[in-house]
């Protein structure tokens, strides 16, 4: 039998609190939360607007908030902001720059001992300037064991007002203190792991608390295994970024296919032949799981630059380049960058519920993109003689990287062409009168690209005439 709540004597009554009537900052905007593997970020804008409208916010810094809280027995309601920052952990204060004051052309008063965040991340160094309003800033939090285990929400006072005289009310419980009781371990396979719930709220320059952001949870299941290293293969403009499933990943489960065979059937003497009907797939009694189940696994993929295996020194949330979780084994990447470097990373996804966990990321594939790649030929290679000269005209290359073409000349019948010029063309034509009247040349064109060093086609069609 579930246990209940604790009940003692009380008085006075804690409802879900009221918006405040002061004025204070808006909630902190475009709140979002993301777990990988042992970390979780939490990201989201610095307010920038007062709740009457006005602007700039009165607003010294945003504190943000992470709680753990297992199931809720039945008919326990949730925590409300209050209790929920009475009995949290506060994860970080962020101090946010005074607004400049449009009359004297100077910040606001600030507080001067800027906050150290409470467990927060990175561990470099400090930027050297706060973030101002409206500015995005990202805070990342490792998940202990601590932090993993459900607060002890006893202290939390909760009293709800009884009046005296109504016989129903009378008989209702006083609670002062939450205790959750975990239910009989007797199918614990059935008890859903807790959440972390995290929350936002600013704080004006005289210490009052601003409107709350919204409440956003991570499930804290164990987070699927990694990947193996990805490979990298790319071409002139696609990088193709493949990868093993990771150890233990999960595929959907569907019934076998229905194979019919499309053999006609003999029809009457003279009419055409009829293919019978595909059978009725049986229907599968409808059913409800008994618990969450994880769908198939799907991947993630992020990339970094310049050979950076981590994200950078500047916190931000790291983001898929993927639009969607993958249900394949493959990405590509049409963002080929030549001589540069790119690092790729991935991370297994598992869905339970709708809700993400991502795995640790899997060891770095860093690839610098090199042009090795020859442009294409130029085509239709046309030569014409005139008095002490041969002109020559071609179709272009249409590569976008090219450089120019070079000529090659060489005397008939079986002559070593050699290139006319040291560096590129850029037209498609060319006036060769460097040769000798009456002498028959074979003449072929090569395309150059701008790489270093540079590639070089494969050659036009060759073309024979002699100057007159």
């Amino acid at each position: 039998m579930l246990a209940a709540l604790l009940a003692a004597a009380g008085c006075g009554k804690k409802g879900p609190p009221l918006a405040p009537l002061r004025i204070v900052a808006t909630p902190p905007a475009d709140f979002a939360v993301r777990r990988l593997g042992t970390e979780v970020y939490v990201q989201f804008i610095l307010p920038s607007t007062n709740s009457d409208g006005s602007t700039p916010a009165d607003l010294a810094s945003v504190e943000v908030y992470a709680i753990t809280i297992g199931t809720l027995l039945p008919g326990v309601t949730p925590l409300t902001d209050e209790e929920l920052f009475e009995a949290a952990t506060l994860l970080a204060t962020i101090d946010v720059e005074p607004p400049v004051d449009s009359e004297a052309g100077d910040p606001a008063a600030s507080p001067t001992d800027a906050a150290v965040p409470v467990g927060a991340l990175p561990e470099d160094d400090s930027p050297s300037s706060l973030p101002a309003q409206g500015e995005s800033v990202t805070v990342r939090e490792r998940l202990t064991a601590e932090a993993q285990l459900p607060a002890d929400l006893s202290e939390v006072d909760r009293r709800f007002e009884v009046d005296a005289d109504a016989e129903v009310d009378a008989e209702a419980p006083t609670v002062v203190g939450l205790t959750w009781v975990r239910p009989p371990v007797a199918l614990p396979f059935f008890d859903p792991p807790p959440r972390r719930t995290y929350l936002a709220v600013g704080r004006t320059v005289d210490g009052d608390a601003g409107l709350s952001s919204a409440r956003l949870t991570v499930r804290l299941d164990g987070a699927p295994s990694a990947p193996p290293a990805p490979a990298v293969n790319y071409t002139v403009d696609t990088a193709t970024v493949t990868w093993l499933a990771a150890r233990g990943a999960t595929r959907p489960v569907q019934a076998p296919p229905v194979v019919v065979s499309p053999i006609p059937v003999a029809a009457e003497p003279g009419a055409l032949p009829v293919t019978p009907a595909a059978p009725a797939v049986p229907m599968l009694l409808p059913s409800t799981p008994a618990i969450a189940s994880a769908e198939s696994t799907r991947y993630n993929v992020y990339r970094y630059a310049g050979g950076a295996k981590s994200a950078p020194a500047a916190m931000v949330m790291p983001a898929p380049v993927n639009a969607a979780p993958i249900d394949g084994l493959e990405w590509l990447d049409p963002t080929v960058e030549f001589d540069v470097e790119r690092c790729y990373v991935v991370r297994a996804v598992a869905m339970v519920d709708g809700s993400a966990v991502e795995s640790e990321p899997s060891p770095s594939a860093c690839v610098e993109f090199r042009d090795t790649f020859p442009p294409a030929a130029p085509q239709n290679l046309a030569a014409v003689g005139s008095a002490g000269a041969v002109s020559l005209i071609w179709e272009p290359s249409p590569d976008s990287d090219l450089a120019g073409y070079l000529v090659l000349r060489g005397e008939a019948p079986g002559g070593t062409l050699q290139p006319l010029m040291t560096a590129p063309v850029t037209e498609t034509t060319y006036r060769d009168d460097t040769g000798t009247a009456g002498v028959t040349y074979i003449y072929e064109v090569i395309a150059v690209d701008a790489a270093s060093p540079s590639n070089t086609s494969e050659p036009s069609n060759r073309v024979t005439e002699s100057p007159q």
